[in-house]
């Protein structure tokens, strides 16, 4: 871009006008700001290729049962990335996965306060299931 900001923009754009009105200011700001974002659209272009995709409705119905709480363009990255890597790594929603943790180590308390008021071989087998869970869990 030919200016380093709007300051040098507005001294060429209003030198012929020694006293602009605010509607002349607002309409070289306007002219800035477009030059602006067109320059700053077409640098990024050049790092980052931009592609619009067409779903029909029978697909767009598919990926928002399939998204979860992810948002679609979201969804749509990790589907490609997980395509590319021919499905070896699996992005999660983290979100998610702190959410199911907590609950986890709840169920786990409950279960040892249980445990403690009184022993019962279910109650010791479901916690050590639930540990095994945990273990599990945490190797993702």
């Amino acid at each position: 871009m030919k200016y380093k900001n709007i300051f040098e923009f507005l001294d060429v754009a209003l030198a012929d006008n020694p006293s602009p009105s605010k509607e002349d200011i607002a309409n070289a700001k306007s002219q800035y700001y477009k030059a602006w974002h067109r320059h700053y659209n077409r640098q990024r272009r050049t790092i980052r290729k931009e592609f619009t995709l067409g779903f029909t409705p029978e697909i767009l119905k598919r990926i928002e049962n399939k998204k979860g709480t992810l948002t679609v363009s979201k969804y749509l990255y990790n589907a490609i990335y997980d395509a590319l890597n021919n499905g070896n790594a699996t992005v999660y929603d983290l979100n998610l996965l702190s959410n199911i943790h907590q609950q986890l180590l709840h169920l786990m308390t409950l279960l040892e306060e249980l445990l403690d008021s009184g022993v019962s071989p279910q109650i010791e087998l479901l916690l050590e299931r639930i540990e095994q869970l945990e273990l599990q869990f945490n190797k993702l």
